[in-house]
């Protein structure tokens, strides 16, 4: 295109600059620029005058005609000034402009009569946010600070495509049952897990021992919901979790008939989870006091979780049975946490944030949110079903939040009766935001009190933290602290951040002071560095002091994390105590994992763990763990494990859970495009299907069955063509998203799709050449598949068009123009039937034939009575 320009540019001085114009012409010549005007209008060869240093000077009145700005402007020269009357309609506030510049003052020729400015002056005269010239593509490109008449016809035409879009999609979308997605059923077969661990293969053969542990865990779908039971057959017949969900019920909660968390982020935390009825979101708990977490959740058996502390590794665990926990210190009020959750092969199947810090996140103005508990708690001795807790949160302003929580529990032999309330509010108009959190407890059961403040802020870049907690009685007892201080600044410079904190602590008639500083820095992506020293003074009666000093090293690599830790602890007995980790997890790719840990301290020595895991196949898995701490050095355990799909048992299943879904569908050519495999279209084999790293291929028959698959997530399900051949004009879909509820199943068919295309033009009439190239500015072909808006597309400047990947089926063709003019056609629609077959083809000579065009007469609408005038003087 910058070659045909320049050629026509050298043209158009040979042709124009010794004799089209007179001697103060002979220093210009016509030139064609690429012309676009706001959002919509892009005019390919419009005629400009240039000069020999490079200027474009543009007719302005036929800038005017182009913009169809003739009928909403009226421009005059007079006496050496240009005025300009743009009509109200093309402003948001509706009045008028009457712009008037001096002449001398733009940078202007006049040639026949006409007035040509350059395109630098152009905003001396029209409203505009910026004229650019992009050379490299010879364009000029001008933005409007005011409404075209082109942008509110492509305006509604936008809006009309997307309310018709709303109601097919409407139409099209799968009905709900009730709150239910229309795939639930009553009752479903759903997956069957049986499990079988030995932990000690040497006492296997002994008479007073049991021969391991038999398990079952059932998932389905029952009366519209998620059901999952898990229960020990062998040999102590425990009922280890039962629950039957509704997710997403009331304002996107899940209603839980069985077993679910506590909400907690509190400092009356549960130990364990409570059996009964629930309407929340929350799948863990946490339970602060002061900067001591504990952590609780749920995962499947002998999955690995591991926490992230400021994205490192903290600690892991293998879950036995269906939870775990973590009890951590917070090193500053900065810190994040993550779970993540890997399956029993090492694949990561779950990532969570962890909320730690107490009460709840503002709410906007109006906004509430809510959470409710009833029924046992199976950790406390007293199995009443009578623990009680709900929730109640509103958002008073945008930066006041107001919260009351109500709990009725047992935990272990207590009795816990409280009211909690809780505000937050955000100073926003301060020059140094500030942050207020006030927490009350007030027990029903005796005169338990407990009030918690916390202040945040930050002044350059630099968190500024102060809380301040006071309980009595029982609570007092808990928490082994009347009142607790604490006061913290902490930032972060490039890879290192640091924290200074003061705390007091006051419990009866002893006081503890504690002074702690902390730096950490990032010496690689991968590895970290933390160092902490404290120091604590303790007055009972005499006083006391201790200094704790400790670095660490973290660091990650692919499937393998270290740690190396040194403490000084100055007490009774000053030690040095040693600590150094190293692991390899498991994953998809390798068939074992290690562990090994070292300890070494004054009192105990060295101390030394070694474990070792090897991975036979999916199902069945052998472990061995070493410890020098303990009588039974040695221990072998093994495990296996299986999952089966009641609905199709000889299916080999891949699924660790029987929660997780599965997949199966076939790959084929879609001669007709109907997306379902008919008896006489070719499967497709050895395409690749899979999700993330669980993959598997088509068989030849163009089948596969994906197992495995995680629920409620947006799957991306993905298609590797690699393996087979196929013609370049089928559609190969390389991926779809795949959602599914527990313990189901999805049908999916991929129909390798023949595509066609469409050929044809847009011929006019004889007409003026400057409406030729409007027609062609302004005009769009609309496509409609059976009713039905599909796509549209714009021709080239001399009307060809070209439609490309159409799949069978029976398609019109329409002319939307978008300009002023009446335009008359000899058919208003061409009807074209795309067939179907093997391959593509290709339908060419599909030309529309406009007979007339007739120009709209133009009426002033500049001068509008209602319009206030607004004159401007340049």
């Amino acid at each position: 295109m910058i070659l045909i320009r320049a050629a026509l540019l050298m043209l158009s001085s040979f042709l124009f600059c010794h004799s089209a114009f007179s001697s103060v012409q002979d220093d210009y010549f016509e030139n064609m620029v690429t012309l676009r005007v706001g959002s919509y209008l892009q005019q390919e060869f419009v005629e400009v005058m240039s000069d020999f240093d490079g200027g474009i000077y543009l007719d302005i009145e036929n800038f005017l005609e182009l913009t169809e700005l003739t009928e909403y402007t009226q421009l005059s020269v007079d006496q050496g000034k240009v005025t300009l009357l743009m009509a109200g309609s093309l402003f948001p506030d509706r009045q008028k402009r009457r712009i008037t510049t001096e002449l001398k003052k733009l940078n202007s020729i006049e040639i026949d009569g006409r007035l040509y400015i350059d395109k630098d002056s152009i905003s001396e005269l029209i409203p505009l946010k910026g004229v650019q010239w992009v050379a490299e593509k010879y364009t000029l490109v001008i933005l409007p600070n005011f409404n075209l008449p082109l942008n509110s016809r492509v305006s509604a035409e936008k809006r009309k495509r997307k309310l018709e879009a709303d109601k097919n999609a409407k139409e099209a979308s799968p009905k709900d049952d009730l709150f239910l997605k229309a795939d639930r059923r009553i009752i479903d077969f759903g997956m069957l897990k049986l499990r079988y661990d030995i932990s000690k293969l040497g006492n296997y053969f002994k008479k007073e021992e049991e021969n391991g542990n038999l398990e079952l865990e059932y998932s389905s779908q029952l009366f519209y919901g998620d059901f999952n039971i898990s229960h020990s057959l062998y040999p102590s017949e425990k009922l280890h979790n039962i629950s039957l969900k509704y997710p997403y019920f009331l304002k996107e909660k899940t209603v839980t008939l069985g077993d679910n968390y506590v909400a907690g982020q509190d400092i009356l935390g549960y130990n364990s989870k409570i059996r009964g009825i629930s309407v929340s979101t929350n799948d863990y708990s946490v339970q602060r006091s002061g900067r001591d977490l504990t952590i609780r959740g749920e995962a499947p058996k002998n999955s690995m979780v591991e926490i992230y502390q400021n994205g490192k590794v903290m600690d892991y665990l293998t879950v036995e049975g269906k939870e775990y926990q973590f009890t951590l210190t917070m090193r500053s009020k900065k810190d994040a946490f993550e779970i993540k959750i890997y399956d029993r092969n090492g694949v990561l199947t779950e990532v969570k944030d962890i909320n730690v810090m107490s009460g709840n996140g503002f709410l906007s103005q109006g906004k509430w949110d809510y959470d409710f508990f009833y029924g046992q708690n199976s950790g406390a001795e007293n199995r009443a079903w009578d623990d009680l807790k709900y929730g109640l949160s509103y958002g008073l302003t945008n930066n006041l939040s107001y919260s009351f929580d109500y709990y009725n529990t047992r935990n272990e032999d207590k009795l816990y009766r409280y009211a909690k309330h809780h505000a937050g509010y955000r100073f926003s108009n301060l020059a140094v935001p500030l942050v207020i959190n006030i927490a009350h407890y007030d027990s029903f059961e005796d005169p338990s009190k407990g009030y918690i403040t916390e202040l945040e802020s930050e002044l350059f870049s630099q968190q500024l933290y102060y809380s301040y907690e006071q309980y009595s009685s029982l609570l007092a007892k808990d928490e082994g602290k009347d009142s607790y201080h604490e006061a913290e600044i902490s930032g972060d410079y490039g890879r290192s951040d640091y924290f200074f904190r003061f705390s007091n602590e006051n419990y009866e008639s002893r006081k503890k002071y504690k002074y702690d500083t902390g730096l950490s820095y990032n010496i690689t992506k991968k590895i970290r560095m933390d160092w902490d020293l404290g120091k604590t003074i303790i007055k009972n009666g005499d006083i006391s002091a201790n200094y704790t000093s400790n670095i660490g090293f973290k660091a990650s690599r692919g499937n393998f994390t270290y740690s190396l830790n040194a403490g000084y602890n100055v007490g009774r007995d000053p030690k040095w105590q040693y600590k150094g980790s190293l692991r390899k997890r498991l994953s998809k790719g390798n068939k074992y994992s290690y562990n090994v840990n070292v300890d070494y301290n004054k009192n105990d020595l060295l101390t030394l763990g070694i474990g070792f895991q090897y991975k036979f196949n999916a199902f069945l898995k052998m472990n061995y763990d070493y410890s020098s701490k303990n009588d039974e050095m040695y221990n072998v355990g093994a495990n296996y494990e299986q999952v089966i799909n009641l609905k199709k048992p000889f299916t080999l299943n891949s699924a660790r859970d029987p929660d997780h879904g599965y997949v199966e569908g076939a790959v084929f050519i879609d001669k007709n495009g109907n997306g379902k495999k008919e008896l006489d279209e070719q499967p497709l084999a050895n395409v690749g299907v899979g999700i993330g790293k669980n993959q598997v291929t088509t068989n030849k028959d163009g089948l596969f069955y994906l197992s495995g698959v995680a629920p409620y997530k947006n799957n991306k399900l993905s298609y590797d063509y690699s393996g087979t051949m196929i013609d370049p004009t089928l559609r190969a879909a390389n991926s779809q998203e795949i959602k599914l509820i527990p313990a189901s199943g999805r049908k999916v068919g991929v129909g390798l799709i023949p595509l066609s295309m469409i050929m044809g033009s847009i011929n006019l009439p004889a007409v003026d050449r400057k409406i030729k190239k409007k027609f062609f500015t302004y005009v769009e072909i609309i496509v409609e598949k059976a009713g039905v808006y599909y796509r549209s597309i714009k021709p080239e400047y001399d009307g060809f068009y070209v439609i490309q990947d159409l799949q069978p089926g029976e398609y019109s063709l329409k002319i939307n123009y978008l300009g002023s003019e009446q335009v008359t056609l000899e058919k208003d629609v061409l009807e074209v039937v795309v067939s179907s077959g093997e391959t593509g083809d290709f339908y060419d000579g599909i030309n529309f034939k406009v007979t007339d065009i007739q120009t709209k007469k133009i009426k002033s609408t500049f001068d509008d009575a209602d319009n206030n005038d607004q004159t401007i003087l340049k």
